[in-house]
This record gives C-alpha cells, structure tokens and sequence, in this order.
C-alpha cells in the first residue's frame, strides 16, 4: 500500500491534471467559429417576409442594455447597433396595433444606427477566421493582407456601458479604416470631429413620440493620423485603433416619472468619462472579470468532441450535425450539443442585465423599423419562455429584469383592465387587479387579443424567483403584493357552473345543448371555471378551457403557499385554496388524451391535433400541478397528448422544440427531450446560432437551456431529482452550479447513466431529500458544509 501522502499527492495532482484538461478542451463548447464574412443586404427585410439574413450568421455581442450585431467584413465591416430601449408608440389599449414605424400608438422596437467601417482595399486575402467566445463574452475578426496579420476585438462591457472594437496589424503604421455612422431615421443630426490624437462621431435625434436619444463613438488611434470629414472619421497609418460606443435615450423604466429619465447626453458624458480613463487591457479585464463572474458559475460536460470535427466552422458542424439526425445516427458532437447550452446562457447575459428592459422578442438585436411582432413583449408564452432557464442556469440577477418590467406595467394594465367592460363584475364595477392583452411596449401600452391569464402567467414567475433565491424580503415587498392583486382579479372573474354545466357558454356553434349535457354530466354545482378563454392560439373560446384553468390553479396553489411562507391573511389564503379546489380541473377524453377544452373534440374545424401550441399542457411545465409521482393518471393522459402533436409541419418551430424539450424532461423521458434538441438544431437552428420561428426569435434560443436543466435536475415535486431525463447520447458526463428551487446549488458526475457522486450546498441550513439512481435519501444541509454523496 502506498503512504498515505502520496495518495493524496497523487488525488491532488490528478485533480490539476483534470482542471487542465477541462480548461485545455473548453474552447469546444464555447467557440463558435465561423470561415468567412457574415452576409450583408442592402435591402432592410419588410414585415412579414420573414427575412432572416440579418441574423443567420452575425456575431450577437451585447450588455443588456446595447448590443451590435458583427458582420466582419474585410474591406467594410458593419456593427448594427442597438439600445433596449429605442422604440417607438407610447400607452395604447387598442387590439388592433398600428403597425408603422414610429407609431404613435402601440410602436415597434428601433435599430440605433449602423457604424460603417470602410479598410483599404485588400491583397490576396488568406486565413480569414470570425469567432465569438461565448465563455469570454468576446468576438473576433482576423485575417492576412498584403503581409500584414489583421486582429479586430469586440465586446460590450457591463461594467463600462460601452461597446467596445480594436483593430490591429502586426506591423507599425498598418492600421487605416473611415469610421461612419448610417442611421435608418431621417430626423437624426450626425456630426464628426477630430483633435487631440482623437476622433468623436455625435448623433442626436428624437422619434415622435418625444424619445430623444443620443450616439457618442469615440475613435482613438494609436500613432498615425485622425481626420474628421462630413460625418465620418478616418485614421491613416496607426498602429492599432480602439473605439468606443455609448448609446443612450431619456427613456426610463418607471411608470411614476411617465417613462422621462435623464437627458441622454447626461448619460453619455458620464459612461465615456469614466470608460476613457480606463487603459484597454483594465477595460477588457473589468468586462471579462463582471462576465465570468455569472457565466462560469455553470459548467456542463456532456463527453468530447474530436479535434477535427470541433475546429471547423460552425455551418460545417451544423450541417454535419443535421446530416447524422437525418440519417438516424449519433451526431458525435456532443461538444456542439453543451454550445448551444452555453450560447442560450450567453444571449441571457448579452441581453437580460439588473437595471435595464427584459429581452425582447429578439433579445436585444434590430435590424428592420419594422420588426416582427414589433419585437416586443408577447406574454402568452415568449417573454415567459425566455426567463424559463434562468434561475436553474444560476443567474438570477439576469431574471430581475423581468420582475423590474411586470412591476412597472402593472399599473398601466390595472388601468387598461378596468375600463375593460367584458371584465366588470356582476354589480358593474371595474374589475380589481388587472391583466393584459397578449402584446406589451414599455410604455405600458398593450395591443392584439386579450390574454386573459397573462398576470396570473406572471405570477408564477415572481413566485419562482423566490423559489430558488429564497428572499424573503423580496416575497414580502415585491412577489406577494403583486401576486395577491392579480388573485383580486381572478377571484372576480371565475364563473359557477351549475350542475351538469347547464350554464355553460362556448363561441362554438357545433356543441349543442344536448353536448353538454352529455359531456359534462359530472359537473357539480358551483364548479369554478374561467369564463370564455382561448386555448393560445388554438381552438374556440369557451368556458373552463385547459390553458386557463390549469394556469389560474398554479396562481392560487402559489399564493397560498406564499401567505403560508409569511405567516398573513390566514381567513383570505383559506377562503383561496377552498376556491382552488372548485375550479375544474384536468379531464382526460376517451381516447386517453389530455382534454384542452372541457367539451371533447374530434380532430378537425377549429381542433389541430399536431398544432404548435401544447397550450393544455401548462400544468406539466412551467407548472406543476400534473407529474408522473404526484398525478400519474394525469400524467399519462398528457405525455399521450403531446405525442399526438408530433413534430412535423407547424410544430416545427424554435420555441416549440424549447418547450417540448421541458415538457419531456417533466415526463422523465430523456429520449424524447434530447430528440426535441436534435430537432431544434436541425431545423430550427441559423448558423449564428440564434433560433427561428421563423423568423428569428430568442425565446427558443433562451427557453432551450431550461430543456438542459430540466433533463439533469428537477426540483419542481419537493424533491430533488439527479438525472431525471438523461438520454443515451448523455450517459457520461457531469455538471457543476446548476441551481434547485431551494437555492441549492447541484453539481454532479456520472458514468453510465448513473450518478457517481454530487454535491449540494445550500446558504442555508435546512433538510432536502434526493433521489438519485432509482433511490431516494434524505440529507442535512449547513451553509458551512455542504453535502457530498453518490
């Protein structure tokens, strides 16, 4: 037997050999590499093209507030910039949105501007690579010319607000560009000066609906010379150039000060102040420094990819990838499988940051005055689906600013549903609480159908920020304040069936009153159900349809356990969970089917069987309600049900394969959900590594690592669960960070489908039972201790 030191010598040093090892291979699933240019139109897509050439193969760089899209040309580069809050409109409450640009009613998310970078002609082009390092949050552009090697770094930093490029040779006086900054609003006033060994390019304007917004890009070579002409700033025989941009607008997000901040100049002075005082390298180390801090508290290993397949440009790996799932084989990329996890963590940081507007439909990217869906903020299933991922991939501060947004449009909305007649109570009052059309600006202003359970949607979001953080504080001040408010709502909306559903109201003409007498024969009286509702975006509306009920039972079930939590109204929280227990609850059909109405269907008319939406199934995910341990029955009605939807045709959609991939894991089957992550990336998926609808969309890019998360932990059933949902292709592999309802941090090993050893920690002392490898065990967690098993 060896002496003990040098066992543990050897554990000790074998453990730096694996660190090594992991670091050494990391690029694998955090480069993405691109061999040429991305494409450029002229030509600005139109709504409802569904042009995608803006996005398809662009490197995304942002800090939740600005953002650019990189092209990386060689002889004309272009970094289409944004701001979260450029946009058009203002407050509305209209369903139909006045789609144009600048509208002074619902409005359209803007691009800021292009920054336009013209280099000398080029000589004999060679070894042209493009990348974005998702782990150091940094794009890059390099190639040969004339004899000269080309380096061009990008990045949008959190600490100093400024987008940031450098541009370098690796030879004296090699530097040349003309900096110009093009802008899509005619209104805007641009001009450029130089001095001082420095160039500045200022744009101000303002939409009109009184937005005023402002561009500082200063241009700052090293040598050489800088000369202003028109709009445009041009450096001749510089070593190397930095430039930075600052955006900003007056725009503000609190509904108190009507939307008004500080003049955007104000804003400005101060970001480039303090960024120019910061030498290169402290500004990069302070950006990557703020970025790792959150991204690197996740760590996935799902096996190794060979050298030559990891090295190719991303389309090569793509469109080998879509190959092998064509052809029913392993794609042997499974270091291309954790990109995407990490690239959907990566667009959360890049465009959801404390402080600032929640991402939008496209995150934080704009190319078009007229985007899809206005790039806004749909609330019956897309902003939702882009926050899933959040909180089990450890970053809760990026969820903050979904709270932030429900917070401040509360009381817009409580505005526009009161004046809503259709929700007056029986005695004509304006209804308590409120709720929301299915699209949001950030002016409070809302547009398209009603969603009726929108706030109560939001709910459960508030509620599972406390989940998993545990703040009290924040329940109490924040959550449950909003939470009972929109159970006001509810409470005064929910309509008493009468016995055998007599009473009973459907838009469609088919179901006769003989119908529902026979099919809802088992009411009893006084059954809750939400009166006339949509199944998003499907079927008719009717009384107590799947969608509504299911998701009004989430929000009565949470509330009451978050007045429990605080110890308050204890009369009201019992006369909620009495009303929780009326309300009509899952039915499963004839077929073993999952109901989506109350009134059973045959597939035709209005009923899709292989629709897109799995609206019925919310219970499963993001709810609770329904799982295979708690409601087998239920259970089983429901994975028949989404087996049924197939995924062909419509279903083929980039949040669709998101929600899927979740709604699988809930059903422990890890063969379906990684099917569903095969299917996003083979059909769903753009070589930038953004996601389509199509168009582009970033719900499906963001919702995807929720698909992850929910395969290897779940924590939704008052358990923890190792492994619930691993496939094959996964069966060794392990996790570090991944955060449990709780606040308990999980990291994980296993080899052969089977955990080998995890560890749990928890701020917190407090018991937690586990199941792992078919057991289930329960352990004592301290905060100065955490557990280790296996």
């Amino acid at each position: 037997m060896r002496p003990f030191f040098f066992l543990l010598l050897g554990v000790l040093f074998h453990g730096d050999v694996l660190r090594a090892a992991e670091e050494s291979t990391a690029w694998k699933s955090s480069l993405v590499r691109f061999s040429r240019p991305a494409e450029w139109k002229e030509t600005r897509p139109q709504k409802g093209t569904g042009d995608n050439s803006w996005a398809k193969d662009a490197t995304p760089i942002g800090n939740g507030r600005i953002g650019a899209l990189i092209y990386g040309g060689v002889e004309k580069d272009r970094l289409e910039l944004t701001e979260i809050s450029m946009w058009s409109g203002g407050f509305c409450s209209a369903e139909a949105k006045d789609k144009g640009p600048d509208s002074v009613k619902f409005g359209s998310y803007q691009p800021f501007g292009t920054l336009e970078i013209t280099y000398p002609a080029a000589e004999n082009v060679q070894d042209y690579k493009r990348t974005l390092d998702v782990a150091e949050a940094l794009a890059s552009v390099s190639y040969n010319s004339g004899g000269v090697r080309y380096r061009r770094e990008y990045f949008a930093s959190v600490p100093h607000q400024v987008v940031s490029m450098t541009v370098q040779g690796d030879r004296p006086r090699s530097v040349e560009a003309s900096f110009r900054l093009a802008t899509l609003h005619p209104q805007d006033r641009i001009t450029a000066t130089a001095g001082g060994g420095r160039g500045m390019i200022l744009m101000q304007g303002s939409l009109k609906n009184g937005l005023t917004y402002e561009a500082r890009i200063a241009v700052l070579p090293r040598g050489g010379s800088v000369t202003a002409n028109g709009g445009s700033i041009t450096v001749r025989r510089a070593d190397s150039c930095r430039v930075l941009v600052s955006l900003a607008t007056d725009y503000v997000l609190d509904a108190s000060r009507n939307w008004k901040g500080e003049p955007p100049r104000k804003r400005n002075d101060a970001v480039l102040a303090r960024a120019l005082k910061a030498a290169p390298e402290q500004l990069k180390a302070a950006h990557r420094g703020a970025y790792g801090k959150l991204y690197h508290r996740v760590s996935l290993d799902l096996g190794e990819t060979e050298d030559a397949t990891a090295e190719l440009p991303v389309n090569e790996r793509l469109k080998r990838y879509r190959q092998a799932v064509d052809a029913g084989r392993d794609a042997r990329d499974p270091d291309l499988e954790e990109l995407v996890f990490n690239f959907g963590r990566y667009v959360i940081l890049s465009s959801s940051q404390p402080g600032n507007l929640p991402a939008n439909l496209q995150g934080l990217w704009n190319y078009s005055l007229i985007p899809p869906w206005d790039s806004d903020y749909h609330n019956n299933i897309n902003i939702q689906m882009c926050y899933w991922g959040v909180l089990p991939s450890n970053l809760a501060e990026c969820y903050d600013p979904l709270v932030d947004y429900i917070r401040e449009m509360a009381p817009a909305a409580r505005k526009i549903t009161r004046e809503e007649k259709e929700f007056r109570t029986a005695g004509g009052k304006p209804a308590p609480g409120w709720t929301s059309r299915t699209a949001q600006n950030i002016y409070g202003g809302q547009g398209f159908k009603w969603n009726k359970p929108a706030s109560a949607w939001y709910a459960l979001h508030l509620w599972e920020r406390y989940l998993f953080t545990m703040d009290r504080e924040y329940l109490k001040t924040t959550a449950y304040p909003m939470m009972k408010e929109i159970c006001r709502f509810w409470e005064s909306q929910l309509k008493p069936l009468h016995a055998g559903g007599s009473n009973f109201r459907t838009e469609d003409r088919k179901v006769t009153p003989e119908i529902i007498s026979r099919e809802l024969k088992d009411v009893k009286e006084g059954t809750l159900v939400a009166p006339m509702g949509w199944s998003p975006e499907h079927g008719p509306r009717e009384d107590g349809c799947a969608h509504d009920q299911q998701i009004v039972w989430e929000l009565f079930h949470d509330t009451v356990q978050a007045a429990e939590t605080l110890g308050v109204d204890i009369a009201w929280r019992k006369e909620l969970a009495a009303k929780r227990d009326l309300l009509a609850g899952p039915r499963v059909g004839e077929d073993g089917l999952l109901l989506e109405w109350m009134i059973a269907r045959k597939p035709g008319g209005s009923w899709d069987p292989r629709h897109r939406h799995t609206s019925h199934l919310f219970a499963v995910y993001p709810g609770s309600r329904i799982s295979p341990e708690k409601t087998p029955e239920w259970a089983e009605a429901a994975r028949k049900s989404l087996l049924a939807r197939g995924t062909t045709g419509d279903s083929r959609r980039s949040w669709t394969w998101a929600w899927r991939a979740s709604l699988w894991a809930r059903f422990l089957d890890g063969e379906k959900a990684y099917e569903m992550i095969r299917g996003m990336m083979r059909h769903s998926m753009m070589d930038s590594l953004f996601t389509t609808h199509p168009p582009m969309q970033v719900d499906g890019t963001m919702g995807i690592v929720a698909g992850f998360a929910e395969m290897l932990l779940q924590s939704r059933t008052g358990r923890l669960h190792l492994l619930p949902a691993l496939p094959e292709a996964w069966k060794n592999g392990s996790v570090r960070g991944l955060k449990a309802r709780g606040n308990i941090t999980v990291d994980m090993d296993w080899k052969d489908g089977r955990v080998t050893q995890f560890r749990l920690s928890s701020p917190v002392a407090q018991s937690v039972k586990v199941a792992a490898n078919g057991t289930e065990k329960t352990y004592e967690l301290t905060p100065e201790t955490p557990v280790k098993g296996s």
